[in-house]
Parts: structure tokens; C-alpha cells; sequence
């Protein structure tokens, strides 16, 4: 199973570069975007459902004019959880000034659809949380 969560993960992906956004047939009614462990998150830290989703992804495209985010890597972590170590480039609102991010999303998929995507500052972080780095 757990490589069909790292399939399900690389598609939802995929199509989330290619469009900046994502179906709501990948996500459960319930799932469940969580920026607690994301120091320095300035919104709320839960978010909740598809709108709530979406909520946060508007929240995460907000400061930023041209953005752009890559896979470096998809890792199973075992059981239902697949770890994806992500890459951004982006350029702020109304400035030349670029910015650049590494950064980890852990990954919980129930009954083929992901229920909770839990991100973190840092890929390390992420694979610490997966048990996949001490």
C-alpha cells in the first residue's frame, strides 16, 4: 500500500504544479492542511476541508507575483504516510526581490484519498516527524 500513497501523492502533485491547484477528488471531505509545525506561519494554523484548503493556498500564494514549486523528492514513510522534501522560488509582490525555499509536507493517505498534508520549514524536519531521519 505504501507505494500506491506515493503515487497518489505524485499525482496530486503534479497536477498542483501544473495548475496551482488541486481536484477535490484526491482529498478527503475531511482533510486536513496543517502549518503548526511551519515556523513563522503567519495565518491560522489549521486549516480544514477542501475550502480550508484552498483558504491556505491562497494564504501561501498571497505575498508572492510569479511563484514556482518543484518535488526534490517523494519518500514512503511507511504505513500512511509519504514525505515529500519540496523546493519554491518565488518573487514578492511588487518587488524584484527573490526568494527561495526547501522545504518538507508529510503526507497521510486514508482509503486512496490524502487526509491531512502537515507541513514543516524544513525537509529534516519533515523526515524527523516521519521517522525517517534522527
Amino acid at each position: 500500500m505504501s507505494q500506491e500513497n506515493v503515487e497518489i501523492i505524485k499525482g496530486v502533485l503534479e497536477e498542483f504544479i501544473a495548475t496551482g491547484q488541486i481536484d477535490r477528488d484526491p482529498l478527503a471531505a475531511d482533510v486536513i492542511s496543517d502549518a503548526s509545525t511551519f515556523r513563522g506561519w503567519p495565518d491560522k494554523p489549521v486549516y480544514h476541508g477542501f475550502d480550508g484548503f484552498s483558504e491556505f493556498v491562497d494564504a501561501w500564494f498571497e505575498p508572492y507575483d510569479d511563484w514556482s514549486v518543484a518535488v526534490d523528492q517523494l519518500l514512503d514513510a511507511g504505513g500512511d504516510r509519504v514525505v515529500a522534501v519540496m523546493r519554491q522560488r518565488a518573487r514578492m509582490r511588487g518587488s524584484d526581490a527573490g526568494v527561495g525555499l526547501r522545504f518538507g509536507v508529510v503526507y497521510t493517505v486514508e482509503n486512496r484519498k490524502v487526509r491531512r498534508m502537515q507541513l514543516y520549514g524544513t525537509p529534516e524536519e519533515a523526515l524527523e516527524a516521519a521517522g525517517l531521519q534522527e
